[in-house]
């Protein structure tokens, strides 16, 4: 099986990749090779259901959100729950992808990856970061906010 990710917290990378390792998932950033997307808190649920593959939603909604395409699971991640998910997907083989591309979704996940890349780049120093992205310092801080990117952590 293997699995895009995108637009994942750190905390959620740092807790869900070797989740996805002990469970023999492959993962990577590319959309068009995966079996299923697996999408940060951040990313509206409704936006994934656009997307044309299974996917899983780290959201933490009142009741889990389950239908034959998405499901809402909330990181710490029990086996018995997700296990499940993933043999529906393998089961059912490649489920009938839409004709189009969510650009939006593609848009937030690539600009978050930026980020974070530029604030590794700067150690954590906004305003450098900011000249790396050619941005004003206060949008990124904006951006930043948006998706829950906190600076200590780099």
């Amino acid at each position: 099986m293997k699995a895009c990710v995108i637009g994942l917290s750190q905390q959620e990378y740092q807790t869900l990749i070797p989740v996805l390792h002990f469970l023999e998932v492959d993962w990577s950033y590319e959309f068009d090779i995966s079996d299923i997307l697996i999408a940060g808190a951040d990313i509206p649920i409704n936006d994934l259901s656009k997307a044309g593959i299974p996917f899983i939603s780290l959201c933490d909604l009142p009741l889990n959100y389950d239908n034959e395409l998405g499901w809402s699971r909330p990181l710490p991640w029990k086996q018995a729950d997700i296990v499940p998910i993933f043999n529906k997907v393998l089961e059912s083989g490649k489920m009938p992808r839409q004709a189009g591309v969510n650009l939006n979704l593609h848009v937030r996940h690539l600009e978050s990856l930026l980020i974070r890349q530029a604030l590794v780049a700067s150690k954590g120093v906004v305003s450098q970061a900011a000249q790396m992205l050619q941005i004003q310092r206060t949008t990124l801080i904006e951006k930043m906010r948006r998706y829950h990117i906190d600076k200590s952590e780099y």
